[in-house]
């Protein structure tokens, strides 16, 4: 079975995705306390900003405020069903005693690990949250930020547009997020 560039990134970004709401993005697991409002995502990615920042008016909710019981991640997922290059994806997880730096950079690491085109590259995240990284590589960039207690995974996907406007979508809707937490 042979792979173009962007099927392989694809499944790689979705496995990312995947793979952020089962490992918690190298965090542990926690039970949210009852005084934190439940994480949901989706009140701040729409499909006219997934739209947006991935270049694709076809985009479609394909996980709205999904919980992943094992990592505590609260997902919401836009992508083409027919043209799965294009994604664009929030998820918040709430940690009981804060996201460490330590956390944040377990995050990195995992979304930059085995990049089967070439290594992401650190891109600035100011403004966003507490503290924040981005990463980003053709098609695809991602933040991950803490704001309090919440660790957020946000990234974005596409066939269609450049690295910088991938960067500055991704950047965009992590800090309404950051300001909505």
């Amino acid at each position: 079975m042979e792979w173009s560039a962007a099927g392989a990134r694809t499944l790689w970004f979705g496995l990312i995705g995947l793979v952020c709401l089962v490992a918690a993005c190298g965090a542990s697991p926690t039970t949210r306390q009852q005084s934190d409002p439940p994480a949901a995502p989706c009140r701040f990615l729409t499909q006219p900003i997934a739209a947006r920042i991935s270049g694709d008016a076809k985009v479609t909710n394909q996980a709205t405020d999904v919980v992943e019981s094992e990592s505590g991640y609260v997902a919401c997922i836009f992508t083409d069903a027919m043209h799965e290059a294009n994604s664009v994806e929030v998820q918040i997880k709430r940690a009981a005693g804060g996201v460490t730096p330590s956390d944040l950079q377990a995050a990195v690491r995992f979304f930059s690990a085995g990049e089967p085109v070439q290594p992401f590259q650190p891109f600035s995240a100011v403004g966003v949250g507490d503290t924040a990284l981005g990463e980003s590589t053709p098609g695809v960039a991602f933040i991950v930020f803490a704001k309090g207690r919440a660790l957020v995974c946000v990234g974005a996907d596409s066939s269609f547009r450049s690295i910088a406007a991938l960067q500055a979508g991704v950047a965009d809707i992590a800090k309404q997020v950051a300001a909505g937490l």
